[in-house]
Parts: C-alpha cells; sequence; structure tokens
C-alpha cells in the first residue's frame, strides 16, 4: 500500500511542477538557459558573456552558463544599460532583452552586468 501511495505522489508532483516552473518565470525555450522576461509576447532574455561583438554589423554572441550560444541583432537604437554599445567587449556578461522577428533574435534591450556575475 505505501508503493501505492508513493506513486500517486510522484504522479501529482509531476503534474504540478510545469505549473509551478510557469508561476515562477522559469518557462525556458533552449535548454534551460533562456527564459521569458515577462508576460509580454515573444519577449525573451539571455544572460551571459559576449562571445563576439560586432557593432558594424549590429551582430552580438551571448553565451549562458548552460545551453546553446545566442545571436541577437542590434540598432544603434538599442537601449544599453550600465553604458554604451562601445562598452560592450568579449567576455564581459550582459543580459539581453530580445524579441522573435521574421526567424531572428532582435535586441529590445542591452544591460551590461558586473564582473562575476555570469557563472
Amino acid at each position: 500500500m505505501f508503493a501505492l501511495h508513493q506513486q500517486w505522489f510522484k504522479k501529482l508532483f509531476l503534474a504540478f511542477l510545469p505549473l509551478v516552473f510557469l508561476i515562477s518565470g522559469c518557462v525556458s525555450t533552449q535548454s534551460g538557459t533562456v527564459a521569458s522576461a515577462n508576460i509580454q509576447e515573444n519577449v525573451f532574455t539571455v544572460k551571459g558573456k559576449v562571445q563576439k561583438i560586432s557593432p558594424e554589423k549590429g551582430v552580438l554572441i551571448v553565451s549562458p552558463a548552460k545551453g546553446d550560444r545566442v545571436t541577437l541583432n542590434f540598432t544603434e537604437q538599442t537601449p544599453v544599460k550600465g553604458g554604451s554599445i562601445a562598452d560592450i567587449v568579449r567576455f564581459h556578461p550582459v543580459q539581453v532583452s530580445y524579441a522573435v522577428e521574421d526567424g531572428q533574435n532582435v535586441s529590445v534591450s542591452i544591460e551590461i552586468l558586473p564582473q562575476g556575475s555570469c557563472n
């Protein structure tokens, strides 16, 4: 009987686990690394270290602690908290909010984070 009760508890736990993640805002779209920024439609965030930045091409590649690198497009008008596009350098941590438009990740905002803030 104890084993039957334990199986029931596991099923109940697994049924409610996605709901807990949904409520906490930890819903992921890529290997647990890109989370929904808020309830806005198609707006996501990625936090990681800059692997490449090309201001001329408007391309930023961010490598999160876990998961795949994310390639993001930006413009001169993209707001940058904590500095400017010129302040973004390789291996520096950033957090980027972005929207997916026509299959491309378009930066909505970029935040330059203090060194050591990405594990």
